[in-house]
């Protein structure tokens, strides 16, 4: 197990790779539910549900060494 705060990283070139303290990862799954969600109930889809993850100074969530990231929810209605 790992600890301290979230680090969003690329393991090689195809792997997104994810570490830090539990409370920290949850930063992660938050964002999964909290785009799947909007977008599931969404009555426009103008714009697609996304949420960014990344580091700004003084951020004790995530790490200075994390790699940007937005999540995004774009399916087709169905």
């Amino acid at each position: 197990m790992t600890s301290g705060p979230l680090l969003v990283s690329l393991k090689g070139t195809t792997t997104l790779h994810f570490s830090g303290g539990p409370e920290y990862l949850g930063i992660i799954w938050d964002a999964l539910d909290g785009v799947a969600e909007l977008a599931e109930t969404a009555d426009d889809r103008g714009v697609n549900r996304h949420q960014h993850i990344e580091y700004f100074p003084g951020d004790e969530y995530r790490s200075p060494d994390s790699i940007p990231l937005v999540i995004v929810a774009d399916w087709e209605d169905g």
